[in-house]
């Protein structure tokens, strides 16, 4: 069965880059830098279900990632976790986060207020703002 990304990433993310290992969203929350990256692999919903080559490969790509946000949107901490309880198709998180965000110190998971969406502006400036840092190819 080929890669498919699951709907419910698929409505509430934005692609930022399209590559033949993975694939990298930025969720559509005004409130975090908060980009996702998804392994390209069929059917996985582990981290121990990637070869050690892909993992390798994803785990530094999310500790690049990580230190891109940090440079971009000037943020103390970066939150990375793969949690897959409600979108089980593997997925790793990669927030930037402050002592000022809404949801500090707490997760940002199930946060209430429900999300609040970007606007195109913000959009386009966050995807262009890590393309700049991190030197990728946007999608």
């Amino acid at each position: 069965m080929p890669f498919q990304l699951d709907h419910r990433l698929a409505n509430d993310t934005y692609p930022v880059q399209d590559t033949p290992e993975y694939l990298l969203l930025m969720m559509n929350e005004r409130r975090y830098p908060w980009f996702i990256v998804v392994p390209k692999v069929p059917n996985v919903t582990e981290w121990h279900e990637l070869t050690r080559r892909q993992q390798t490969d994803i785990h530094l790509f999310c500790v690049k990632l990580g230190e891109s946000i940090k440079q971009a949107f000037s943020v103390t901490k970066i939150n990375t976790a793969a949690l897959g309880n409600v979108v089980s198709q593997l997925h790793i998180h990669v927030i930037g986060r402050h002592p000022e965000d809404d949801a500090w110190p707490n997760p940002v998971w199930g946060f209430a207020p429900p999300a609040q969406a970007m606007d195109q502006a913000t959009k386009e400036h966050r995807i262009e703002s890590l393309t700049r840092q991190f030197n990728l190819t946007q999608t």
